[in-house]
């Protein structure tokens, strides 16, 4: 009997997003934690002992020297993703990159270009696609017709890198990108227009949109609205929250997602919660297709088709117009 191979790993980042991952692999058998890696030497060096990596470095070029590592996580600020996934392709490395993809379409571009320049699997870090209840309502509702959703955080700091407008972009796009995909996953047709209001009602110093209500047609017809914004977590429903209908059943998500209700001739039926497990989700089905050569379970051009939406919102925002999303710059993004 042959001996699994072990997969060995390295993160490039060391903060809360690059913890949630070195968490789940570190204990993961079949993965080896081998470096970590962030601008900040002595945070690399306490992490890698937090996590039983075999080394840390404060530079990015050692780990793509080192001909042990496989694959690369990439948990660093939003605008180092371009670059960082260029190099980590172009050293023949296998990638999982934080969501958003990036920013810009042009960022986006260039992660795509270099995926399929190199040969790579990449995945993108939309992990909602992978939670049971997320699971469960795409196998019950195939063709819903109506969505409504939602991703309502509590207050962002002002200070707080993510809403900075060059390293995060703000709310709606750091964070509104999970529920923007996850509805895009549950719809079986492209999104084909999307038309938004909302703006800047919270942090007046930055110049990002921090409010958003999207509303997404598809090509079959069906539409979904997103909520977005860091203006308090709803009580009853959640952070995240999702209700999705075909006009003869429906299905409601909420506790984050983790819980699912069902309604099917006039019967609704109350599931089981699941526990969250965050990173775990999306981090095995990254590793499972990597061990049997299988394709990205968030393909690279999926991720890109998410941030073109969010962009083409916030460009519905401030022009007060709708956005067709088959034609001009955003129309070769939305083909996956």
């Amino acid at each position: 009997m042959s001996t699994p191979r072990i997969l060995r790993a390295a993160i490039i980042g060391c903060g809360s997003y690059g913890a949630q991952h070195a968490q789940f692999l570190s204990g993961y058998a079949g993965v080896e934690l081998r470096a970590v890696a962030d601008i900040a030497g002595e945070r690399a060096e306490d992490f890698a002992k937090k996590y039983g990596a075999g080394y840390a470095t404060d530079e990015v070029a050692k780990v793509l020297a080192d001909p042990e590592i496989d694959t690369v996580w990439i948990c660093t600020q939003h605008h180092t993703h371009a670059p960082l996934a260029e190099q980590v392709a172009a050293a023949g490395k296998h990638f999982f990159l934080e969501k958003p993809l990036a920013l810009t379409l042009v960022d986006c571009d260039r992660i795509v270009a270099a995926v399929e320049r190199s040969g790579v699997m990449a995945a993108s870090g939309f992990k909602l696609r992978f939670f049971p209840a997320v699971v469960a309502a795409k196998q019950f509702l195939t063709k819903p017709t109506l969505t409504v959703a939602q991703v309502i955080d509590d207050h962002w700091p002002a200070d707080f890198w993510a809403n900075d407008p060059i390293q995060g972009g703000g709310n709606v796009l750091s964070q509104g990108c999970h529920m923007v995909d996850t509805v895009l996953h549950l719809h079986p047709t492209s999104a084909v227009r999307v038309y938004a209001a909302g703006g800047n009602r919270h942090h007046p110093t930055r110049d990002i949109v921090d409010t958003a209500s999207i509303t997404l047609t598809f090509a079959d017809g069906a539409v979904a609205t997103v909520a977005v914004g860091d203006c308090g977590v709803p009580p009853h429903s959640s952070k995240f929250a999702l209700q999705l209908s075909d006009g003869a059943r429906s299905a409601s998500l909420y506790n984050r997602l983790n819980s699912i209700m069902t309604r099917e001739d006039g019967k609704v039926t109350e599931h089981p919660a699941w526990p969250e497990e965050g990173a775990a989700v999306i981090d095995t089905a990254f590793i499972t297709a990597l061990a049997e050569g299988k394709p990205s379970p968030v393909s690279v051009q999926s991720a890109r088709r998410t941030t073109a939406v969010v962009l083409a919102a916030i460009e519905s925002i401030k022009t007060g117009q709708a956005v067709d999303l088959t034609s001009g710059v955003y129309a070769a993004a939305m083909k996956v």
